[in-house]
C-alpha cells in the first residue's frame, strides 16, 4: 500500500493528538475522528505508516513518556507517575 499525501497528512494529525493527550484515554474510534477515516481504514493506514497497531504506539509513547520523566527526575517513583 503506498500512502498518499492526504493519508500523511492524516495520520500526522492522529499522532499529534496522540502526543496532545497521553494521559488521556485514547480509543481507536476517537483517533481516528481526529484523522477524519473510519476506525477500520484509520488502523489500516495507521499500522502502515507505523508499523504498530494503535494501541502498541499508545503503550510505546506512554512507557518513554515514563521513562524520560523517570530518568530527570530522581525523587519520584514509579507509583507516583500519572502517564
Amino acid at each position: 500500500m503506498t500512502l498518499s499525501k492526504d493519508h500523511i497528512n492524516s495520520i500526522n494529525k492522529a499522532l499529534n493528538h496522540i502526543e496532545r493527550h497521553l494521559e488521556s484515554e485514547l480509543s481507536l474510534e476517537d483517533v481516528s475522528k481526529v484523522a477524519h477515516y473510519s476506525p477500520f481504514h484509520f488502523h489500516r493506514i495507521f499500522k502502515e505508516f507505523t508499523n504498530e497497531t494503535l494501541n502498541q504506539y499508545i503503550v510505546r509513547k506512554r512507557l518513554e513518556k515514563a521513562s524520560a520523566v523517570l530518568l530527570r527526575k530522581k525523587d519520584i517513583t514509579v507509583s507516583e507517575l500519572s502517564i
